[in-house]
């Protein structure tokens, strides 16, 4: 469609010629036909209104089609212009209603082979090299080969529902860990669950934890392992049974811990 800012100079030189072509034709007929009727004069200027917005219609066709010509013969088109696909996008700036094409290489990492992966942004996208072992990443199709990304580093030989690899829900990670979301990576991993004397994270309404808990989605943290329970100890809560009883000293629950390690071994 052409662009608004020709269509509404096209459309201001029309009306001025039509003024003018109304204005001169009625002077002219005065002069050699003396008095008009009021019903003649309407007659006149519908038909001259009907060749106005043919007028109008012939010419913003012929400007489509050489705005469209010159927009083609103008852009320097790359090798890869196939793989492009075109937007058109309205900015508005100083009142006025511009056009711009943004450019996308790619939608999926299918787009970009086996070697490199696609970098998806609204504006734009872009196929970048596939990223080595051992260096940061964000998903898994970023690393090079079959390498997953875990715990925020491209691994090798990594299999999927392990510690550290990316999920999206709990139904990702083996029964024993649970998809939680780590703040140092911005995106969920599949955590250890908190085992027996180790630190957790002790919700103050039980019944909402629960009901938390029922949704498959990440979540903020891991509760405790097994029949453990998150309960509190002072400023902290440690993962113990549920028949621990408060008074007893946290320090002396690890010192007998301590004790049966140092019999068993």
């Amino acid at each position: 469609e052409p662009r608004p800012c020709l269509m509404q100079s096209v459309v201001l030189l029309l009306n001025l010629g039509f003024s003018l072509l109304v204005a001169g034709g009625s002077v002219e007929d005065a002069v050699e036909r003396g008095p008009v009727s009021l019903n003649d004069m309407f007659r006149e200027v519908e038909m001259l209104m009907e060749d106005t917005q043919q007028m109008l219609e012939e010419a913003v066709d012929q400007i489509s089609t050489e705005s469209a010509k010159s927009s083609l013969s103008s852009l320097a088109l790359p090798g890869t212009f196939h793989n492009y696909t075109f937007t058109n996008d309205k900015v508005q700036y100083d009142g006025l209603r511009l056009y711009h094409c943004s450019l996308q290489e790619c939608m999926i990492d299918e787009d970009c082979g086996d070697t490199r992966y696609c970098f998806y942004e609204i504006e734009k996208s872009k196929c970048l090299p596939c990223i080595p072992t051992d260096m940061p990443c964000t998903k898994d199709e970023e690393c090079c080969s079959d390498q997953m990304c875990v715990w925020g580093q491209c691994t090798e030989d990594a299999t999927s529902g392990t510690e550290g690899t990316i999920c999206q829900s709990q139904s990702d990670c083996r029964p024993d860990l649970c998809c939680a979301f780590q703040r140092e990576l911005l995106f969920p991993v599949c955590n250890p669950r908190p085992e027996k004397g180790e630190s957790c994270v002790n919700h103050p309404n039980l019944l909402m934890d629960l009901l938390s808990w029922d949704t498959d989605g990440p979540r903020d943290h891991c509760p405790c392992a097994g029949e453990l329970q998150c309960q509190p100890h002072g400023v902290v809560s440690y993962c113990l049974h549920y028949d621990y009883s408060p008074e007893y000293n946290i320090k002396d629950f690890f010192l007998s811990e301590a004790r049966k390690k140092t019999t068993t071994s």
